[in-house]
């Protein structure tokens, strides 16, 4: 494809300004209205996510809603693969027993997630969430721990070296961590390089490490590779994947647990 010649700044500029006005775009929408690339439709979108501008879904995007705050914003996103995030949750939850140390990364699958183990007695939850700190109730015999570190802009996870020492420091029973693709290499991505460090440290620090994703993700890569499947035990995903892509998977991944 002939790209338009914008410069990068000013095509994500109007592009915002086209999402923001029809509240949703999807990328073969953007890429023909700005006649450029879906590659490149990408990135902006991504670069756009990265600075807190709008909600990155998969396929587009959506309008952030100025007047709410970051709590609501986090319940929108909940709302994409709902059913999807709840299966993989329980499927997650039946890995965790009591007396357990879990690290939860941040992020609405891992949320649904930290939800369905909260019941259990004795556990003791570490995560970089804002959002699964402030909202999580646990029994009285379970603790909960936020890692500290530095926000990432307007979101609500916890970066940088304070979280990730804190979390190399320590040493859990399991970990979950989402990701926003996996690639039918085995590479497992996530859109920007700020969470790279404290994905990889809970990874690095977890006896059993698990990837949790739904199936909106798997097929494509994004920005930054954490690992590759073979470097984790389990990879939960839910029964939406092609026959197709769970049998290429298969190939590059130690286990794969279909919710």
């Amino acid at each position: 494809m002939s790209e338009t010649a914008y410069a990068p700044v000013e095509r994500q500029r109007q592009m915002l300004e086209y999402i923001n006005l029809n509240r949703t775009a999807h990328l073969q929408e953007l890429a023909q209205h700005f006649g450029v690339s879906e590659a490149t439709v990408r990135r902006d979108l991504d670069e756009l996510s990265r600075q807190g501008a709008i909600l990155r879904t998969h396929g587009g995007a959506l309008r952030i809603e100025k007047s709410t705050a970051y709590e609501s914003l986090y319940q929108e996103r909940m709302q994409l693969q709902q059913p999807e995030k709840e299966k993989i949750a329980l499927q997650a939850a039946r890995m965790v027993k009591s007396g357990d140390t879990v690290f939860i990364d941040a992020g609405t699958t891992t949320f649904a997630i930290a939800q369905a183990i909260a019941p259990l007695e004795r556990i003791t939850i570490i995560t970089n969430d804002l959002f699964t700190a402030s909202q999580l109730q646990l029994p009285s015999s379970s603790t909960l721990i936020c890692t500290g570190g530095m926000r990432r802009g307007s979101q609500h996870e916890l970066v940088g070296t304070v979280a990730e020492e804190f979390v190399h420091s320590t040493q859990a029973d399991i970990a979950f961590v989402g990701v926003d693709g996996i690639d039918l290499m085995g590479n497992v991505c996530i859109a920007n390089f700020d969470e790279l460090g404290i994905k990889r440290a809970m990874l690095q620090s977890a006896t059993r490490k698990v990837i949790v994703a739904d199936h909106a993700k798997v097929g494509h890569g994004a920005l930054v590779r954490i690992c590759y499947l073979k470097d984790v035990d389990t990879l939960i995903t839910d029964d939406g994947i092609s026959t197709e892509r769970l049998k290429k998977l298969r190939k590059v991944a130690n286990d794969i647990i279909l919710a």
